[in-house]
């Protein structure tokens, strides 16, 4: 289908405003003008190249309302969370809970502001309609400030949990979160966005996280979607890096029925270094769609993308990227590369690694790979005892093992694999 009828994209619109208007988005300058831009974009459909993949049409149905949030003790709290050495704070449902989050957090400095009074922050560096969205729904903003302390060895720990709790069913809670980290000159930090679900419940969450990384400064990133199967899940993570600084991103999407996810990032200053890195598994009927891009606007920066996909069952993925070099950014370096492993003959995946340059002397680069799983390597591990199963097992854990080797915090790199080990073929595939 190319596209749908305007009635029901205009159904959906009123629908959202509706929310809009309930959380007295118009008395927020900062929410009022991105739901303007949100109006003026229009609801996104298969005609846009960039949605010509994402089956938001499904959304056309659905009814979603502000969440109704169950109360979570403390012991439903942890036993979600990461067992980790690190500053916790919890949000449920798109609100901070202070209960359930550590009472102080060493020397980085935390300001939750609401929207009615929140002050202007960085453009969008990549706008569409779900980012607006998300600026326009969010509640509230964390303000996270990040100093040169030798106490930021210990990580900020952002712990999301959605309870999924709804008025009666066709109704969908839809949750927003908006963080916002500034990372001063010379200090380094670890940040670790997480988001799980209470139950299997269906339920919607926008999610947007902006990092200002100041000169000298360095930040170690990881996104975890451990969200329940009926869930969707819209992100939009923007970094923008000053001179000399130094960034590495690596996000685990490993749920959510359907994923939608964006890292933007800009360089402002030269002799900056960016990774950014993503595992993407789905299955079932579920569909993830990773987007990155990259605006090289300052010389002498190297920025590595490395993304893999597994696609088992009947699911579907999609990976966008871009690597745009502007014309004053020389000995640019930037690399992208995609890996896609296709589990069966019903697993689908599209991807478009793309290069925009505007500059001489600069080295860019970017690959993709589609394959199905090697029928060599499972007959040469079947005909030495491995089963089936067990021989996909390694197979995609190999496959994943360059990604997930890199992950520093041995427990966080545990659960992380337990995650994976839960997703992969069972032994009727």
């Amino acid at each position: 289908m190319d596209g749908f009828p305007s009635k029901n994209n205009a159904n959906i619109l009123q629908q959202w405003s509706g929310l809009f208007k309930c959380h007295g988005g118009e008395s927020s300058l900062h929410a009022l003008a991105h739901w303007r831009q949100a109006q003026r974009i229009g609801w996104p459909t298969r005609k846009h190249e960039d949605w010509k993949y994402t089956p938001i049409e499904m959304f056309l149905d659905q009814q979603f309302i502000e969440p109704i949030s169950l109360l979570i003790n403390t012991d439903q709290c942890n036993s979600l969370a990461l067992n980790i050495e690190a500053y916790r704070l919890v949000f449920i449902d798109g609100r901070f809970n202070a209960k359930l989050s550590d009472p102080h957090i060493g020397d980085y400095r935390f300001e939750l502001v609401k929207n009615n009074t929140l002050q202007t922050l960085p453009d969008p560096i990549q706008p569409e309609f779900f980012l607006h969205l998300t600026e326009s729904l969010a509640q509230e903003t964390s303000l996270i400030y990040i100093s040169d302390s030798k106490d930021n060895t210990i990580p900020i720990y952002l712990l999301h949990i959605s309870t999924g709790k709804a008025v009666n069913e066709g109704k969908i809670n839809a949750a927003h979160h908006r963080h916002h980290l500034i990372i001063e000159c010379g200090a380094q930090a670890e940040v670790i966005e997480h988001y799980v679900s209470l139950s299997n419940t269906k339920h919607f969450t926008g999610a947007r996280l902006t990092v200002n990384v100041g000169d000298n400064a360095k930040l170690s990133h990881y996104k975890l979607v451990f969200e329940s199967h009926t869930s969707y899940h819209f992100a939009h993570n923007d970094i923008i890096l000053g001179y000399n600084a130094y960034v590495k991103s690596d996000s685990f999407l490993l749920g959510a029925g359907l994923t939608r996810h964006n890292t933007s990032a800009k360089f402002n200053g030269t002799g900056s270094q960016l990774n950014i890195n993503s595992l993407l598994l789905p299955i079932g009927k579920e569909i993830g769609d990773t987007r990155t891009y990259i605006e090289h606007n300052k010389g002498y920066c190297h920025s590595q993308q490395l993304h893999k996909i597994a696609v088992c069952d009947t699911a579907k993925a999609i990976f966008n990227g871009m690597i745009k070099v502007a014309k004053h950014a020389i000995k640019t370096d930037g690399k992208m590369t995609n890996h896609n492993l296709l589990i069966s003959k019903e697993a689908e995946v599209n991807t478009k690694p793309q290069l925009e340059i505007y500059a001489d002397d600069v080295k860019c680069r970017h690959g993709a790979t589609v394959g199905y799983l090697d029928e060599e390597q499972l007959f040469y591990m079947q005909s030495r005892g491995i089963d089936n199963t067990a021989a996909k097992k390694i197979i995609m854990f190999a496959f994943a093992s360059e990604l997930t080797e890199n992950i520093t915090n041995k427990i966080l790199q545990q659960l992380v694999l337990t995650y994976i080990a839960q997703r992969l073929p069972k032994d009727n595939v």
